[in-house]
């Protein structure tokens, strides 16, 4: 049995996850136009000392810069082989899915930045009840195109939870560099939203932009 389950074929795939996989982008950025709205026009009730924001700031960096990191180390990797080989080397020796991991990571780090429990719990919610259907449906996809070699990589490598012990790498890794640059841009995005929202706190404090609720 694989870590996580075993994956199934396309023809098992069912209709939700199919749907799902298919809208995963708009899906994605309705979510965060939602989640964005929340930020500019909501504030959090938490009556917070400056040293304890410090400290949320400070994590909420460091999970962004792993992000972009994470994402732009998992591209060198899965660029020059998507849809080709079994990608087993780097990060995908440790969890199958990376990218997501690591999106998860900023999109945590983001999340804290606001010192809400609500939209942190919006945020467990949407990806608890989406990526694990867009998930399933991709590693079928996977399983029909690369059968025994794909199954053997899902029993030996958790789906989610990264194993630092399972690590392996490559001596030399092929360059899709219009797939990294694109992956430097896209994480880059991690940061800026960093700066935009620490802007966003100053407009609140100064008044440009109204608090209309304050959320728990």
């Amino acid at each position: 049995m694989s870590k996580s389950g075993s994956p199934v074929s396309n023809t098992q795939a069912s209709a939700l996850s199919t749907t799902l996989e298919k809208y995963r982008l708009p899906l994605s950025k309705a979510f965060v136009a939602v989640v964005l709205l929340l930020i500019v026009f909501t504030a959090s009730r938490w009556q917070l000392s400056a040293t304890k924001i410090w400290i949320l700031d400070s994590i909420a960096l460091s999970l962004l810069l792993v992000a972009c990191l994470g994402r732009v180390w998992c591209i060198m990797y899965i660029g020059g082989h998507k849809n080709n080989s079994v990608v087993s080397a780097g990060p995908y020796s440790m969890v199958r899915n990376p990218l997501y991991v690591f999106s998860f990571i900023g999109a945590l780090g983001l999340v804290l930045m606001t010192h809400s429990i609500v939209i942190a719990a919006l945020l467990l919610i949407f990806y608890v009840g989406i990526y694990p259907f867009v998930v399933a449906k991709e590693e079928s996809n996977l399983h029909e195109l690369f059968g025994e070699a794909y199954q053997e990589y899902c029993d030996n490598t958790p789906r989610f939870i990264p194993s630092i012990k399972l690590y392996s790498t490559k001596t030399k890794v092929p360059a899709d560099v219009s797939r990294i640059e694109k992956s430097l841009f896209d994480s880059g995005c991690f940061v800026l939203a960093f700066i935009a929202l620490s802007g966003v706190r100053l407009a609140h404090d100064s008044g440009i932009i109204p608090v209309l609720i304050k959320l728990p």
